[in-house]
This record gives C-alpha cells, structure tokens and sequence, in this order.
C-alpha cells in the first residue's frame, strides 16, 4: 500500500456495485470487490496475484464483460494513488480498445467507462516514469472517438514538452489517432526533420495507417531504417513495424507501394549481409517476414518479390529464411534449382528443407535425391507425398515427364520394411513428418497404384504395425485377381482388433473385390454402440451407397433419437449424414426433414456455421422435397457466411423459379458475393461460387459480373484463413474456380462495354 493512499476515497461506492449480478470471464464478479482491494496490498504478492486474477477475468485475453466497466472507476483510482500505475493503466488500455464484448447491454460501454476515467489518467502523460508516459499515451488512443478535447489537447502539450524518443512516437501515433486531420501535417513535419529513428517509424506507420500521401521519398526512408524493429518502436502497439506498414498500404489499396517497399527492404537486408552487418541478420528475418505476410495477402508479390530473394539462397545462413517461401508460394524458380542442389546434399534441417523445395518444384533430380537420403528426408517425404496425393500443387508443380520411380520405389520398400525407431523426435527436428512416416510412404505408394505392386510384400509386412495407411495403399496397389492372397490378409485383419482398424481393411477389402460384408459389420456395431466415431462411421456408410441397405434399420434408429441426444457437433453431423444416407435409399422426406432442420437450428450457435452448412447440404438432396424447410432458411442471409448455402437450398427447392421463396436471384447474388470477403476459408470461398453458379447466368448484373471478375484476377487475395502454408494454393485455387464459374455464368451472354474493357486489360 502507498503511504498516505486514501483507501476510502478510492474505493468509495465499492459495495454499492451489485456485483452478484455481474459476470466475468468465470463467472459471477463477487470476487472483484476483493481483488481491487488486494491490488492496494502492502504485500506484493498478494496484489500480484490480485492483478494476475483481474487480467484472466474482466478482460480475459482481450475480452470485456458485463463485470469489466463498473471496476474501471477503481482502477483509475488506485493509478492516480500510485497503485501499480504502468500495469494499471496498460489493463485499463486493453478495456477500452477491447472489440469483443460479451454480453454488455450497450456497445461500447467499457471503453466509455475508460474514457470517462481520463481527467485522473492525463497528467501521468508527464509522469517521471518513462513506462508510465508511454503506456499512458497508447491508453489514451485507445479511447478513440470516446477521447475529448481535453485529451487531444494533452497530447498536443505533451508532443512539444517530451523529449524521449519512445515517448514521443507513442504521443505522435496516439494523436493521430485521436485527432486525423492533423495527421499530415505531424507526419510530414517528422520525415522532413532530424527526429530520432523510433519517431521516423512511427511517423511511417501513421502515414500507412491513415491513408496519407507516400512517396518514393517514404519508401527510401523505410529502407534506410530497416531493420524497423530495432528502433524499438511496436511493443505496446502489438505490431511488428515493417509488417504492419505494409499491409496497411496494401489494404488501402496500394498493391504497387507495398510491393516495393518489401522489395526495397529484402534489397537493403542484402546489402547489410554482404557488408557484414551486425544488424544483417534481423533484417533479413524482418524482410522475409513481411514479404510473407504480404503474399499471403497479395497475388502478385510472390513474383515480384522472388528475385529480391533467391541472392539469400547464396549464404548457407540465411537459405533457410527463403526455402519455406519456395515451398508454399508455388512460383516457378529454376534459377534457385542449382543452390538448392548444393544444400539438399548436405546434412540436417536444411538439406531436408531444400529437398523438400525441390520436390514442390518438380526438380529432375529431385526424386533420386529422395531415394538416396530417405531416412534423413522427413519434410521432403512429405512433400512427395502432399505432391503425389493432390493435397498440394500448381501449374509449377508437375513432375518430370517418364520419371523413374524405380529408385524411390526401392527405397521405400527398404524402409517399410525396416522396423520402426522408438526414438521420437522433437517437432522442431521433422518430428511431425518422421512420425508420419507410415502414412506418407504408404500414401505414395497409393498414389501410383499398380505400378507400384513390387511394394505388396512390405505393404502387406506393414499392415500389422500400421494397418490403416497401408490398408488404403493396398486398395489401390494390388490387382484383386492376381493377388488373393492381399484379399485374404485384409479379410483377416478386418476381423481383428479395434475398430478403426478393422474398418480400415474392410473399406480396403471393398474396395478391391466389390465384397461389403465385412465392412457393414463393422459399421453396425459402431453404428449401434454410439461411440466417438460415430460420425465416421455414417460417412463410410454413405460411400457403400446401395450397399449400406443393411444398416437402414440402425439409421432409422439414429434418426428417431430425441434431439438432446444430439447436442455436440459430432453427433448431429452423424445424425445429418445419416439423413442423406436414409433420403438417397429411400426418399422417405418424413424421416430425415426433422433432424435437418434441428441442423439449421445451430444458426444460434457461437460454433454453428459449419454444422448449418452441412444441414443445408442434405436439404439440397431432396429438392423441391425440402420445402417445409424454407420458413427455417430464410433468417440465414443475416449471416454472410450461411447466405451461399440459403441460395443453394432455395435454387434446389425452386429450380425454375426467378424469385425462390419471393427473393429475387439477382437480390440472393448480392448476397452470395458479399460473403467472398477477403480472409475466408477455401471452402467458405469455394461455396460462394458454387452458389453464383447455382443462381444461373440471369440472376446477375454487369456489375455483379466485374465483382466475380474481381475475385478471380483482383489483386487481394480472397482465401486468407486456414493452414499457413496452404493459404496461397488455396488461393489460387479459387482464382481457378472463379474464371471457370465467370465462363459459365457469360456464355452466349453478350459482353457488355465493362467486360469487354476487363477483358482487352
């Protein structure tokens, strides 16, 4: 506790607050009152933990709770006393800039409580604390348009007293946050100065941010400075400056600007590498990572960034910052074949990761380097496997014309039949990719089919220790008639051991010969025990199609559970896969109607949207049978991301009509493109089409038409949720998609004077 603290003051009206009725990230907040107290504790670890306990509740990872506004007051309180004053006020920051508010009864009510707290948090703007003036300055803007005049006018004071580098590129990017039109004027005051290197930055990041003018000269100024994180400007603003710089030039529409600059930047981090720069090193790490960023956002920088850099793939130091990129970006690279060679040869992380780059990018020699370093190849395994399978590949990634496999088959066969390591690796040494092994050799070996039957002697040897990868790759390798013997060994392991596995070797066994006996015995005891995989189950049932006829009386019953049984996700996907299954054999609509529209009904759930989606899938089955359903449908367009599977459901159940439901289809297209927003999923995306397709070439405008044209040749990037590393495939997958569903939709449609402009640029 602070000498001469007047507690009483500070908690005054403290047991006024009902905060019984209150909630916060646990719970019930009759806990807070005590917290707040204990944050005044002479001991420090009692108001540690006080402060630990009151950042896991009132604003939980970032999120506000009906609890967080009414322990503001308190908080200001006990800052202006001295109380823990940097941490306080960096809580206090992280409430009003919070955007996720749970259950608050008006928006914004946590921020305008800290924002009505900041006559008591301004004069610590020229507190004697460093820290504290800082995170003060970023608390402020955190208040945004909640911040009055009287702030405003602080921070102004406080620009022209501060001496502090830090400092003062916080108060310049808090002010112009809080007041925009003085933006310019500040920013270009800055670059046109000698201000110090962190006040440059931000004045750059300002500049980006609020859509100012940029000029080479910024850019120049950019690539004199890098690397930007060793001005140490960003910690409080969770950014790193380069990144964060560039994404806001891109995302205001300079494709061009940021593309540069990121260029300018990997130049710059070359050029202190050969002048042996003790800053070299972080400023490739900071190039390379923004050029990553940015073309996970853009389509054009991969191309336009690669030759800035392949001169890293030079310096066995810096190749592995560049390998990865030719990995997932998917451009063609021969120039980087001959480098790659050199590191492949070599031992460790590298070799693997340049052999790995060689396979994505159809190298010759990429598939007998394989061969002969197997073992040591993890990550490059993997990628022959992801290559060969589909999972992974463009127009760049094609293998060699008759390639021998002969070499790689061998070796295969050597480690199928070796016996497994019990040494497990860390993830950080081609943990993940040893451990899958079994899968990524099987799967390749899948993925050649019968030219690969000299494998059947290993394959087989394996299917004990790893039955379910090397039950599928013996669906594909053997020939059913001259190799009985593999029938027999997969009927043999279809009748042992646990489920999966046995499931595993009678789809294999189905495959092969044609015979579901085995695989719908299995199947029913799964489909009777209710178990964890019960939704699995349901899915290779529906791949029997007319052969699952045995299992309809088991379906029936899954059906006709009472809906409570059905409350995870797992089991109402079993129950809706079900449905689709029971509606294909025998079109009874009354048995499957209610358990898809019990689907439908997860609209309110917070984690839904995919079983909706699924829900509205099996609608489509049934056609103009799936009209009871429609009254369930048409609340889903308030959710951008449902509004391609209404548009599927209704175009099903009202094929010919030019207003389904009474929604018009050029109506139901504006609402299926507003959900192809930037940052989807791929399949999210690749719904979107499906649905414009769906519509039909009426439904849409000229104008709609250019914002198809947009998603598919459009510089942003649509895709830009999902794995990493896949974002940029699935990408241009998409675009793929989308030229071939914009063909569609004009075929014999007469061009109009837009189109043909796109067209002819």
């Amino acid at each position: 506790m602070i000498r001469g603290m007047d507690l009483p003051l500070v908690f005054a009206g403290i047991d006024q607050v009902d905060w019984s009725q209150l909630r916060h990230a646990y719970g019930s907040a009759e806990d807070v009152p005590a917290l707040l107290r204990d944050l005044a504790s002479p001991v420090e670890e009692t108001a540690a933990e006080a402060e630990q306990e009151l950042w896991g509740s009132i604003v939980h990872q970032g999120t506000v709770y009906t609890a967080t506004a009414p322990a503001v007051p308190f908080l200001a309180r006990l800052v202006a006393e001295g109380v823990r004053r940097s941490a306080l006020v960096g809580m206090l920051g992280v409430i009003a800039g919070s955007v996720d508010e749970h259950d608050l009864p008006v928006p914004g009510a946590a921020r305008g409580a800290v924002a009505a707290q900041l006559g008591l948090l301004l004069p610590l703007l020229a507190d004697n604390d460093r820290e504290v003036r800082r995170t003060t300055a970023w608390t402020v803007a955190q208040c945004r348009s909640a911040a009055g005049p009287d702030a405003r006018a602080a921070l102004r004071a406080r620009w022209s007293a501060e001496s502090d580098p830090m400092v003062r590129a916080d108060v310049l990017t808090a002010r112009a946050l809080l007041d925009p039109d003085a933006a310019e004027k500040l920013c270009s005051a800055v670059l046109a100065g000698n201000e110090p290197a962190p006040v440059q930055v931000a004045a750059l990041l300002v500049t980006a941010d609020c859509g100012l003018p940029w000029g080479m000269e910024a850019t120049a100024r950019v690539t004199a400075l890098v690397p930007l994180e060793r001005h140490g400007f960003g910690a409080l603003w969770e950014r790193e400056p380069l990144q964060a710089l560039t994404k806001a030039l891109h995302t205001r529409g300079e494709a061009d600007t940021a593309i540069n600059v990121v260029g300018s930047a990997l130049g710059r981090a070359v050029a202190l590498r050969l002048q042996g720069s003790e800053h070299a090193q972080a400023a490739i790490t900071e190039a390379r990572w923004a050029a990553e960023s940015l073309a996970r956002r853009s389509r054009t920088a991969p191309a336009r960034l690669f030759p800035e850099l392949l001169p890293l793939l030079d310096d066995p130091a810096t190749a592995a910052d560049v390998i990865p990129l030719l990995r997932t970006w998917g451009q063609p690279a021969p120039e980087a074949v001959p480098a790659l060679l050199a590191i492949a040869q070599d031992n460790g992380e590298s070799a693997d990761e340049a052999l790995a780059a060689l396979v994505y990018l159809g190298a010759p020699e990429a598939t007998g380097l394989l061969a002969r370093h197997l073992p040591e190849r993890p990550r490059a395994l993997a990628a022959a496997y992801r290559l060969a399978t589909g999972e992974t590949g463009t127009p760049s990634h094609t293998h060699a014309p008759g390639e021998d496999r002969t070499p790689l088959l061998d070796a295969i066969r050597v480690r199928l039949a070796a016996e497994p390591s019990r040494e497990r690796r860390s993830v950080f040494d081609g943990g993940l990719a040893a451990t899958n092994e079994p899968v990524y050799l099987s799967g390749l070996l899948a993925a050649w089919g019968r030219s690969a039957r000299a494998a059947l002697p290993e394959l087989l040897a394996a299917l004990p220790r790893h039955p379910l990868p090397v039950s599928r790759a013996l669906a594909t390798v053997a020939d059913p008639q001259a190799d009985a013997h593999v029938n027999e060994a997969l009927r043999a392991q279809a009748g042992q051991g646990p489920s999966a596995t046995r499931q595993s070797a009678a789809s294999a066994l189905h495959s092969l010969t044609g015979d579901a006996a085995p695989l719908i015995s299995v199947l029913s005891e799964l489909l009777a025990e209710r178990g964890n995989g019960l939704d699995h189950a349901v899915t290779a049932a529906a791949s029997l199609r007319e052969a699952a006829r045995p299992l309809l009386p088991l379906l029936h019953t899954l059906l006709a559970e009472p809906a409570q049984s059905r409350e995870t996700v797992p089991a109402i996907r079993a129950a809706l896969g079900a449905a689709a299954l029971v509606w294909e054999l025998t079109g009874d609509e009354q048995a499957v109607l209610p358990v898809i529209q019990e689907g439908l009904a997860w609209a309110s759930h917070a984690w839904g949207q995919a079983t909706v989606k699924r829900a509205a899938e099996v609608a489509c089955l049934l056609g103009p049978a799936a009209e009871p359903l429609v009254p369930d449908l048409l609340p889903l367009p308030d959710d951008p991301e449902l509004s391609p599977a209404l548009v599927l459901v209704l175009t099903s159940v009202y094929p010919e009509s030019d207003a389904p439901a009474g929604l018009a289809r050029t109506a139901l297209a504006d609402r299926v493109l507003a959900a192809a927003r930037p940052g989807s999923y791929a399949r999210s995306a690749s719904a979107v089409l499906t649905a414009c397709v769906a519509l039909g070439p009426t439904a849409f405008t000229d104008a709609q038409l250019d914002l198809i044209r947009g998603l598919a040749d459009g510089d942003r990037r649509v895709v830009g949720a999902g794995l990493q590393d896949r974002i940029i495939l699935d990408d241009e997958r998409f675009r793929a998609e989308a030229r071939k569903v914009l063909r569609t939709l004009t075929a014999g449609v007469p061009l109009s004077d837009s189109f043909r402009h796109h067209s002819q640029s």
